[in-house]
């Protein structure tokens, strides 16, 4: 309970919608191959190239995607697999640039 003149300290308000430079993921140093990352997500489970790349979250649920889609004879699978190629290959080529991106970051929608 407050009590008439005691000390008062407001809530802190988050942020604009800027992310936290810890949930960007950095440019490294040599860049990744976008060609590589494309075929490392439509090869390999649809999500280790996320995660070699630094979007480890997103990596993790698009092989979670990946997995749970072989029970619709791979359909779900193989568009998961196509999709994360091709948005993979955006994000690497936007790291190879020197842009930081953010770990859930999809295709052209960088910040």
């Amino acid at each position: 309970m407050d009590t008439p003149g005691g000390s008062y300290t407001p809530p802190s308000t988050p942020s604009s919608g800027a992310p936290k430079s810890e949930e960007l993921v950095r440019p490294a140093s040599p860049p990744k191959d976008p060609i590589l990352i494309l075929v490392l997500n439509l090869l390999l489970f649809a999500g280790v190239g996320y995660i070699i790349m630094g979007q480890k979250m997103k990596g993790y649920v698009a092989i979670g995607i990946w997995i749970v889609g072989l029970a619709s004879c791979g359909i779900v699978s193989g568009i998961a697999a196509i999709v994360a190629a091709i948005d993979g290959m955006m994000q690497a080529q936007q790291l190879q640039a020197g842009h930081p991106v953010g770990q859930w970051t999809f295709f052209q929608d960088h910040r």
